[in-house]
């Protein structure tokens, strides 16, 4: 809130300074004609309309340097030109402009952040938001390649985390197309002598970048995904913390986090924990993601996308949407290590089991494992009616894309839904007999229902174009291997 300074009012503030938790410039000033002192938190400076933007008491004040003593102005000038070049020289050695003159990314905009370092907006709900990007030979963070970097966004939109994946293995399989491209031939294995020296350079190179600016690191060992925990470097600058982490024959991963997040060792604080623990709040929250149609649809709203792009991460990436839905934080990257078998796949049980012990600790979620023999909506809906979509493995074929893709569009002009139940219901007979099971292994989410028609909402982790899509259960049942999962209360 930008509040309009004059003497009386900053004098008030300044009485009442000592109840913020200031996390930026600490700085202590007087006003003109006043030796009292106080200590406030510096946000920019303005040298032509000669204000100072400083917080105090939790609010933010565009303050006339004249209402300042001499020696404060000369401070908060110093100061700035001083934070200025740092991080100028951090910007300088990432290779992009993360940072902004204020030097805060968790007080700023995700979107703001993303469009610094142009990351195209993935996702965006009323609790998360994330900006992806898939990189190219070329690009440059810290002096090398890294394979893909994504920004969160929390439920004020303002920045989370900033996560960036090195070599890794599941980028030295080769990768394909997007989407329903995916199921093409994969191609080679693992080299595993490439990739330990790639790992190895990254590592060299990312450790050096930041000591260069911040100086040493220091160990310390964080909590990953599932049940292990792993040896990082930490460099802490001005409330973010650095996290470079290297496990063998897996990945090189770094991670930018609030120092409180690292403080606490990669978890949730307490504050959170009893947030999200409190199944009231959680019912509450997720009933009122679910959308009920005139026509009868029935489906679950406001569930983050995550597109995994060219690689076969469709069950880490459909994992992360089900569990930062329920407020659980997941990192699809991180979710593939558990669990990725050559080829490029996963192993999907393996995954859950280690999911299961992570929404546990740090979400008080339950993972739930189940089989489904149809997905006939009566059967779906007890999930569906309390906002909990179904991770439903299945075999994505061609002909099954075709289907749901026409059938999507289609019904965005149907009017006499009773005609069109009967149509689809009989194409759905005939289609069933087309689709012969391949070995086109998948999981996606269900996320809704129609009753009348006997459909199911399908959405794929493949972008925005596939965050919903409609097919009848009985195609469904076609392509199913039954096997389901949800992250439940």
């Amino acid at each position: 809130m930008k509040m309009r300074p004059h003497l009386p009012f900053l004098t008030f503030l300044f009485s009442t300074l000592s109840a913020f938790s200031y996390t930026g410039e600490k700085l202590t000033v007087s006003l003109a004609g006043d030796s009292s002192r106080h200590q406030v938190e510096l946000i920019s400076l303005n040298l032509e309309d000669h204000t100072a933007t400083l917080r105090m008491a939790g609010q933010e004040a565009a303050t006339p340097l004249g209402l300042l003593s001499e020696k404060s102005r000369q401070l908060i000038e110093k100061t700035w030109n001083a934070k200025l070049k740092e991080i100028n020289q951090l910007n300088t050695a990432i290779g992009h402009p993360l940072f902004s003159p204020t030097g805060n990314l968790w007080d700023e905009n995700a979107e703001a952040i993303a469009a610094r370092l142009r990351l195209p907006e993935e996702s965006k709900t009323p609790y998360t938001s994330s900006y992806r990007r898939y990189l190219r030979e070329g690009y440059e963070f810290l002096g090398t390649f890294p394979r893909t970097m994504v920004l969160y966004g929390n439920e004020d939109q303002k920045a989370e985390s900033l996560s960036l994946m090195y070599s890794n293995k599941g980028d030295n399989l080769s990768t394909v197309g997007s989407g329903e491209d995916h199921f093409d031939d994969n191609g080679k294995k693992i080299d595993r002598g490439t990739l330990r020296g790639a790992m190895q350079y990254d590592e060299k190179t990312i450790a050096q970048a930041i000591t260069s600016i911040l100086g040493e690191s220091r160990r310390q060992r964080m909590q990953a995904e599932g049940k292990s925990k792993i040896n990082t470097d930490r460099w802490d600058w001005k409330g973010h913390s650095f996290i470079l982490a290297h496990a063998d024959d897996e990945y090189v991963h770094l991670r930018i986090v609030k120092s409180n997040f690292a403080d606490n060792r990669g978890r949730k604080s307490k504050e959170d924990l009893r947030k999200t623990r409190n199944d009231g709040y959680m019912r509450k929250r997720l009933k009122s993601n679910v959308v009920n149609k005139d026509n009868g649809d029935v489906y679950i709203d406001h569930i983050p996308m995550v597109d995994q792009g060219p690689k076969g991460y469709c069950a880490p990436a459909t994992f992360e949407r089900a569990m930062r839905h329920a407020e659980v934080p997941a990192d699809m990257y991180l979710l593939a290590t558990i669990a990725t078998i050559g080829g490029g796949g996963t192993n999907t049980r393996r995954l859950f089991e280690e999911v299961s012990n992570s929404t546990r600790r740090t979400g008080g979620r339950t993972a739930r494992q189940f089989r489904l023999k149809s997905l006939e909506p009566k059967r779906i809906k007890k999930y569906i009616d309390k906002g909990v979509p179904i991770l439903w493995g299945m075999k994505s074929l061609q002909k099954y894309n075709q289907i749901a893709n026409t059938r999507t569009v289609e019904r965005r002009e149907i009017t006499a839904w009773d005609q069109y139940a009967e149509k689809i219901t009989k194409e759905a007979e005939e289609n069933v007999k087309q689709l012969r099971l391949e070995e086109n292994h998948h999981l996606c989410l269900i996320i809704g229902y129609n009753e009348e028609t006997g459909e199911v909402a399908v959405s794929d982790s493949w972008g925005k174009r596939y965050t919903c899509r409609w097919v009848h259960y009985l195609e469904a049942d076609a392509v199913s291997s039954g096997d389901c999962y949800a992250i439940d209360l």
